[in-house]
């Protein structure tokens, strides 16, 4: 800031420039040492300040010039504080100009250089306010190019003047602090200064005071205080020792006003001190932890529409530097602000391209995940399948793991390419999809891949269960097995370790068994891959008692015919079919009638007789009766008997009673007669022989 000291003096600037020559040979008394050279700085500063680039110019045009630069810097050693200020400030003037910083500079060699920087350093704890504003204000300008930065680090004493410089952050001037802090911003430029500066022995003093000047005010003492603030946080020791501040929460505060100030200077800034920060895992926490961090945001996404394209250009390369991070990804893409704003801003066509650029990059970068490819499945037998597929892209720098999805069941998460999924059941349909997954970002579910995995044995049949018993037979029935594991083929029942029966039907009749046994009934069930493990269940046939029939009554009729009749059972097994008549084994008869005559019999043979009923529910056989058919009565000679009775009653009854079977009383006859060449007397009737049991 220019302070005109003469008119503060009381000099009449008119009165003044008539002591001036027309060639302004008033430059001249700079070289003197009485007031005259006091006065000729008060004519110049006047000069500089109604016409400062002719004045300039006409300066460093003089032949005399070096020498008049000389007699400046030796006004700055002066117990005038007013004369010290107006040389600082007719320095500083001139070294705002390209050739004047040259020609300044210049003087810097050797001892004058220390000199130069010790007068105007000393001149920083003046009690006269615009000598210290000058001197700051051209410390400050004179550090502004590369050549006067190398000058003032390589001073022994800018240590110095960094302490002078970081008292007066607090000034009540703002002017003063906010020249202040412009030297400490143009030394931090350059990594030395930095260096220099975190080296300093009341470093944390500085950064403090730093920190607490950030803030929107007109005379720029935030603005510049955030650019030093960003440049230290740019190297890792600064940063972490910005972080490690007490008042650390108050820079993100602070920050975070600055962005919302219309002023141009201030959000730019803020924008260069918020990436800087952001650039390192603990400062990009902690930004997004700080409790005004929403505010923050909010006030980036509006900065990307600034009339001001470059303040658009550094709000957008803020975000992106905030993206850059997962955790960045994941708050931006949650705060529609500034989302829509980029949108807003990528659809625009009056939008520079550098910034468009970084709107898009940034984008890019908070693109959720899109659809991935069906997997690949490939069944690895009954109980398995091999998955595969394509990885995901994102820019956001997230790792991606993937999902596997069986139906709804999450059958492998990880960061792998491909899995194996086992534990399936066989011959079952099983239906996959993939999705990839970031933190806070799932993609949609890929399209749905149906695979079958191979047959096995099957499991046992269910169920299982004697519905029927006869004394013969068994009758069982099941259901198919929970896992048939492929295409049921058929059934193998067993009794024992036989093989009884291979049906494809539930049910299963198990016939030739004994009476009154418990068997042992096994099913399995059986596949493409063979038999599956035997269900088992106990079956007991019947006692015939009530189920068979009665042992049939047998009435011998000659020598080669038995009549057979029997009765119901008490006792049906079922609905009634027919009977069956057995003669040692043979059926003889089948039918309903409960009666049968025997024919074509071997005489005096035994035989044995039972009889069957047949219900829908099986067989039930009666116990045997047994009979034996009559001899033949002639001898193989004669033909006629070997004896004749002496006394044959006179009359027999027609027919004898002979009780055969089970106690049914039939009436049979057998009538002889001798030959007739006898000579024995034959009677007038013929005689009748009971054959009491004989048949039997």
């Amino acid at each position: 800031m220019a302070v005109d000291l003469a008119k503060n003096a009381g000099f009449d600037r008119e009165v003044v420039r008539t002591r001036r020559g027309d060639q302004q040979e008033y430059f001249s008394s700079l070289l003197c040492k009485d007031k005259r050279s006091h006065e000729a700085l008060e004519m110049l500063v006047s000069d500089l300040h109604a016409d400062k680039e002719g004045t300039v110019n006409t300066f460093l045009s003089h032949s005399g010039s070096e020498d008049f630069l000389w007699g400046l810097v030796r006004l700055l050693d002066t117990d005038n504080p007013r004369v010290g200020g107006n040389a600082a400030y007719i320095l500083g003037t001139i070294a705002e100009n390209e050739l004047g910083a040259a020609r300044v500079l210049s003087l810097t060699n050797g001892k004058s250089g220390e000199q130069i920087l010790d007068d105007l350093t000393n001149m920083l704890t003046l009690a006269d306010a615009e000598s210290v504003m000058n001197a700051a204000g051209t410390i400050g300008t004179l550090a502004e190019s590369s050549e006067g930065r190398d000058w003032m680090l390589g001073e022994p004493h800018l240590d110095n003047t960094v302490s002078n410089v970081t008292n007066l952050l607090t000034s009540n001037n703002q002017w003063i602090a906010s020249n202040a802090a412009l030297v400490l911003a143009r030394l931090t430029i350059s990594e030395v200064g930095c260096n220099r500066i975190l080296d300093h022995e009341s470093s944390q003093l500085v950064l403090t005071k730093l920190v607490l000047s950030l803030g929107v005010d007109k005379a720029g003492l935030g603005m510049n205080s955030a650019f030093a603030v960003g440049r230290l946080c740019d190297m890792e020791p600064g940063r972490s020792r910005l972080l490690s501040l007490p008042d650390s929460e108050k820079m993100f505060t602070s920050l975070g006003k600055m962005l919302c100030h219309g002023d141009t200077g201030s959000s730019k800034n803020a924008c260069f001190a918020i990436s800087c920060l952001a650039t390192s895992p603990e400062g990009h926490a902690r930004l997004l932890g700080s409790r005004s961090c929403n505010e923050l945001l909010t006030a980036l996404g509006r900065l990307l529409k600034a009339e001001d394209g470059e303040t658009g250009w550094f709000a957008a390369m803020t975000l992106r530097t905030l993206a850059s991070v997962g955790k960045g990804v994941v708050r931006l893409r949650d705060h529609a602000e500034v989302v829509r704003s980029l949108k807003d801003m990528e659809s625009r066509e009056d939008v520079s391209p550098d910034l468009r650029d970084e709107v898009i990059t940034t984008l890019e970068i908070l693109k959720k995940l899109e659809r991935p490819n069906a997997p690949r499945i490939e069944v690895r037998g009954s109980h398995s399948c091999e998955a595969a597929w394509d990885a995901s892209t994102t820019k956001s720098g997230l790792p991606i793991t993937y999902r596997l999805y069986e139906g709804n069941r999450i059958a492998y998460r990880g960061a792998d390419l491909h899995c194996v999924v086992d534990g399936l059941q066989p011959y079952t349909q099983y239906t996959f999809r993939l999705q990839a997954a970031t933190e806070g970002d799932g993609s949609p579910q890929s399209d749905p891949v149906i695979v079958r995995t191979e047959e096995s044995i099957p499991g046992e049949p269910t169920g299982l269960r004697v519905i029927n018993a006869t004394t013969t037979q068994l009758k069982v029935c099941w259901s198919q097995p929970l896992r048939p594991n492929g295409v049921i083929k058929g059934y193998a029942v067993y009794q024992g370790k036989t093989q009884a029966e291979s049906t494809q039907e539930l049910s299963s009749i198990i016939s030739g068994l004994q009476p009154q046994t418990t068997y042992d009934i096994h099913v399995c069930a059986i596949t493409s891959k063979g038999k599956g493990p035997r269900a088992s269940v106990k079956g007991r046939t019947e006692d015939l008692g009530a189920h068979a029939p009665e042992k049939p009554s047998l009435t011998v009729q000659g020598r080669h015919e038995v009549f057979a009749t029997w009765d119901l059972p008490e006792v049906l097994l079922g609905r009634l079919t027919k009977f069956e008549l057995h003669v040692n084994g043979k059926i003889v008869y089948s039918g309903t009638d409960r009666s049968f005559k025997v024919t074509r019999l071997k005489p005096d043979t035994d035989y044995s007789v039972t009889v069957v009923a047949v219900t829908n529910q099986g067989k039930c056989e009666s116990e045997a009766s047994k009979v034996r058919t009559a001899k033949d009565e002639y001898s193989s000679a004669s033909g006629g008997p070997l004896h004749v009775p002496k006394q044959l009653p006179a009359e027999t009854k027609d027919s004898d009673q002979v009780s055969v079977g089970g106690g049914c009383k039939k009436k049979m006859s057998h009538t002889w007669e001798g030959p007739k060449t006898n000579r024995v007397s034959t009677p007038t009737r013929a005689h009748r022989v009971g054959l009491g049991k004989r048949g039997l």
